[in-house]
Order: C-alpha cells, then structure tokens, then sequence
C-alpha cells in the first residue's frame, strides 16, 4: 500500500465533483418539500388512533401531509363516521360551512397557517357527548386523494356526590346519595369507614337530552359503633372518581338512641295537653263572644230609651201657656230638672213617654 500525502490545503483547493456540486445547486434552489412526489407516496398523518375529549371542552384534528406539499389549492375534507357527514369543508380557498352538519355549524375553526407545508388544524368546540365515535380528514388534488381516520372518546366527569339524611327505616338509618352531569354511565359505590362495600337499597341512573347521566341511590345505615360512611362515583373511561364521607355516630341509630325512646314516651302526653289547651281556649273565646253579645243587646236599649226620653221632653217644654207647679211628676226628670223651663211645669208623665198631660193655672 502506498501513502499519499494529504494536507489541509490540498483539500481546500481540490475540487467539488460535478454530481456533488449539482445536488448542492438543486437543494438551494428546491428544500425538501418542494420537489412533485409521486403520489403513490403521499399520505395523510392524522391525531393517531384515538382522542380523549372532556365534555364541555375543545378538542383539535390535527393533519398533515407526507412529504410535506402545498395544499392551499387542495380540498380538504373532515367528516363523522362517514364522508357524507361533514364536520368542515375547504375547498378552493373557501371554508363551505353551508355543507357542515346542523349539529357541528359554528362549533369548528380552521387553523390553516402552515397549510402551505401541507399542515392544517381543525378546532371543534363545546364537545358533547354526542360528538363521540369515528372521524377522518381527506386530502383531494388532481394527482392523488388520501385520508386518516381516528377515533373520539368524550368522558364527562360529573358533580359532587351529595349525601343526604332521610330518616329512620328498618332499624337504620337511611341515606340517599345523587350527582349528575356524568359520561359515560358511571359506578357507584357505598363503602364503610374500613373499606368494605356496603349493599345498596335502589340505585336509579338517568340519561338527559344532552346525553349526560345523572344516578341517585340509598342504603340503609345499620348498627355500629363509628361510621365514616362514604358514596364514591367512577367514570370508568377516565378512571377518576368522585367522593363524599359522612360521619354518624351510634347514637343517631334508632334502636340504641336515648331520646328516640324517651321522644316516643312522651308523645300521647304531649298530645293530650295540647287538645286540653284546645279545648280551654275555645270555651273562653264563646263566653266573651256571649258577653259581648248582651252588653251590645243592652246598649241598644239604652240608646232607644234616650231617644224617646229626649222627643217627649221637647214636646212637654215647648207648650205656649204660662203654667204652674200643680204636683210633681213622679218620673225623671225631676221638678228641679225643669226650673229650665221657666213658667212651664209638669204635672206628670206617663211611664211609656208616649202620650204627656200639662196642667196650669191663671
């Protein structure tokens, strides 16, 4: 073997062989991307097999081509389930909202910034359950026609539990437990301060218009020293769960409870006291209902006796003759009571002060 010497400045003055020389031309000229494909080759990258979107929320397709080409000047195409359904349009530089599906119309937005390198972004907002189960995008030019397909998942995680105190029943307590706004259907469980599941008495899960499930269940609380008592709720797609504790301790149960007893002893005594308080009070409010009865009876009497007193005296003392104190009248008012009347006198009245005498003298 022979060595050949080889220096720094040998190197730099040795020249470029033609082919390199050209390709290093042709990528200046045309980067990557630039160059027709064939279209045998080009494909669609769609989000991947599966999206996981929260009700509510927005979720984003993302598609690109590959190799990257210009796709300005393509259609591009989403569609739900089938190419007949579509989510959103691009065609000829236009977005065709027109062609959308009533359910999706202004729910989408097109993010179309880099649609030059072959990458475009289709927004949809205010995920409902609904809009769960298969997408894809196609990409349509005068060479090629390609798509990617994926599927969407919605999962919904609902309110918090609430518990709530219904009552005595069976021997225990009862306790109700509901929430909603949940997707899918979810699990409910009852479990006691050790862990262990406790048997449910009903459990009932609803499903509203707009898809969301709402469950209510009960169970009855039986005997035991310390409860922490708790009702837990699963969404099984996103493996998160909701949960609300109680506490009640043994003296709330009814057949250990001091007051329940005693409550329960009282209570005909209880109720016999309040219909003789009853009773007491009727009989009261009748006997001043009757007294007032007789005193307004008497005052009517009284007001017609005056009337009359008063028409008969102004008879007596408007008789034009000079009179004399013949007797005294034996009825009220008295002589002394007429001096008013100057030289008129009574000789006497009649009990009834229907009909009066007057007597005078010359």
């Amino acid at each position: 073997m022979v060595d050949f010497p080889v220096t720094l400045d040998s190197l730099y003055r040795a020249p470029l062989p033609s082919s390199l020389f050209f390709l290093t031309h042709l990528l200046l000229l045309f980067p990557p991307g630039k160059l027709d494909s064939d279209p045998k080759e080009v494909k669609v990258v769609g989000p991947g097999e599966s999206i996981l979107a929260h009700v509510g929320e927005e979720v984003e397709f993302l598609c690109h081509l590959f190799p990257t080409l210009d796709a300005e000047h393509m259609e591009i195409l989403w569609f739900h389930s089938q190419a007949s359904n579509v989510v959103h349009l691009y065609h000829e530089q236009q977005e065709l909202s027109h062609r959308q599906m009533a359910e999706f119309q202004n729910r989408t937005k097109l993010i179309k910034d880099e649609i030059r390198e072959g990458s475009v972004v289709l927004q949809l907002h205010h995920v409902v359950p609904s809009d769960e189960g298969s997408y894809g995008c196609r990409f349509l030019s005068a060479d090629f026609t390609e798509e990617a397909l994926w599927e969407l998942e919605v999962a919904g995680l609902g309110s918090a539990p609430h518990i709530s105190l219904e009552g005595f029943k069976e021997g225990g307590i009862h306790l109700r437990c509901h929430s909603n706004g949940w997707y899918p259907k979810p699990q409910v469980q009852w479990r006691d301060h050790q862990g262990r599941c406790l048997p449910p008495e009903s459990e009932t899960i609803t499903q509203d218009a707009q898809g969301l499930f709402s469950l209510e269940t009960s169970m009855v609380l039986q005997e035991g020293s310390l409860y922490n008592v708790s009702c837990s709720i699963q969404n099984p797609l996103l493996v998160q769960k909701k949960e609300c504790i109680i506490q009640i301790a043994d003296v709330f149960l009814p057949r250990t409870s001091p007051w329940r007893g005693a409550f329960f002893g009282t209570l005909p005594t209880l109720s016999l006291l309040l219909v003789l308080l009853a009773w007491y009070f009727f009989q009261k409010q009748q006997r001043t209902h009757e007294t007032l009865k007789k005193q307004a009876e008497m005052e009517k009497v009284s007001s017609n006796n005056k009337h009359l007193w008063e028409s008969a005296q102004h008879t007596c003392f408007n008789i034009p003759a000079r009179l004399k104190l013949d007797a005294e009248c034996p009825f009220e008012p008295s002589p002394a009571s007429c001096q008013s009347c100057h030289r008129y006198t009574v000789k006497y009245c009649l009990a009834s002060l229907v009909s009066l005498a007057c007597t005078a003298s010359p």
